[in-house]
């Protein structure tokens, strides 16, 4: 019992959906119906303002322009006066919601369209960051890979460097003529050797030296 009322509630929701669905106006439809609702009540207001005028004006005619004064009939015209009266504040006031629900539909339609123009901007704004992030990420991989072969390339212009001060060295040595190296003899010897000057090594030597000098100043 209790499942077939609730798909019988269910059915009448939908179809009552469905048929206020149909029903709904749409945009252009609705500014053409509250265009003719707007024409419709500006009539009646123009007729409710009139016929607050005609029943003032039989008023003042029925109690100042007669010689005898028909209170039933006046009575009657001031009922129709108040009657009028309410009759214009009413249409007035359908007027005043009809203009309310015609800003509501152009305020909805202008914030529909700046809805619309910062969504937009928003995407546009992203897109961009996007660009921005996919170039930062380009240049973090190119800075990473550069400082993975800056070991190696240190390494390199080291051995460069070093290489280049063996070969000026090399160029140096061989471009002085004065110095004779010789591979058993001392440091001094070389020098010694280079400037001319003769040094023996031995006491054989120097005893022979002694002895000729001392002949040749016998012999003087």
């Amino acid at each position: 019992m209790m499942t077939c009322v609730t798909q019988g509630a269910g059915c009448t929701a939908l179809v009552v959906a469905v048929v206020a669905r149909k029903l709904e106006l749409t945009k252009a439809e609705k500014h053409v119906h509250n265009f003719m609702m707007d024409t419709q009540l500006t009539k009646r207001v123009k007729n409710a303002a009139a016929n607050v005028l005609r029943e003032t004006w039989l008023i003042y005619k029925h109690t100042k322009l007669v010689r005898k004064i028909d209170h039933a009939r006046v009575r009657k015209h001031q009922r129709k006066f108040l009657q009028a009266i309410h009759q214009l504040r009413r249409v007035k006031m359908e007027q005043r919601k009809l203009t309310d629900q015609a800003n509501m539909l152009v305020d909805l339609a202008k914030t529909q369209n700046v809805i619309y123009d910062i969504v937009s901007e928003l995407n546009e704004r992203n897109e961009e960051f996007e660009k921005r992030l996919a170039g930062l990420e380009g240049r973090l991989e190119v800075l990473a890979n550069e400082v993975k072969a800056l070991p190696a390339r240190l390494s390199q212009s080291l051995l460069l460097e070093l290489g280049r001060n063996g070969e000026e060295s090399r160029g140096a040595s061989l471009k002085s003529p004065n110095v004779i190296r010789l591979p058993f003899c001392g440091t001094d010897e070389a020098v010694d050797r280079g400037r001319g000057v003769s040094r023996s090594t031995s006491p054989v030597r120097h005893r022979r030296s002694a002895a000729t000098d001392m002949q040749s100043y016998k012999s003087m």
